[in-house]
């Protein structure tokens, strides 16, 4: 058999990217995402003042700020990831996870009580229905006396 063709070694390692371009991306990112939201919020504006508004010009200005503000808001997530609400950074290889929801553990905190209500108002409901029961038997034992006394009158 044929030696294996002598390979050349293992590449370098990458080089480290440089702070400056890592700012130059995100700054590109984030141009380009306020430009196509704005241009998105500007046509909305436009096709909202052309159909709904007469032709007013403060439906184009608010789609644009709108798209702005939310060009805005991406910049400020690709800046600084950390200020997403509900996301911890954590050290590690491990991706961050949502913090648990003080909604969620007040959901938590009240389930019990839900239940016992739930309960309640299975045994109230079948109370109810008993009593209906019984007033719709009375109300047909008093149909038939009335029945009753109509045709002694009329015999």
């Amino acid at each position: 058999m044929a030696a294996p063709a002598p390979t050349k070694e293992a590449a370098a390692p990458a080089a480290p990217v440089a702070s400056e371009n890592i700012l130059s991306a995100k700054t590109d990112l984030c141009l380009s995402n306020a430009v196509v939201k704005g241009s998105i919020g500007l046509g909305a504006g436009i096709v909202a003042s052309a159909i709904l508004f007469r032709r007013r010009p403060w439906p184009v200005l608010m789609g644009l700020g709108f798209g702005l503000g939310q060009g805005y808001s991406d910049c400020e997530r690709v800046f600084n990831p950390a200020a997403v609400p509900g996301f911890v950074v954590k050290n590690g290889a491990a991706p961050a996870t949502p913090a648990p929801s003080p909604i969620s553990a007040l959901i938590a905190r009240a389930a019990p009580a839900v239940n016992e209500v739930g309960t309640k108002a299975k045994e109230a409901v079948a109370e109810v229905k008993e009593k209906a029961v019984e007033v719709k038997d009375k109300a047909e034992d008093k149909k038939v006396e009335v029945e009753k006394k109509v045709e002694k009158k009329w015999v």
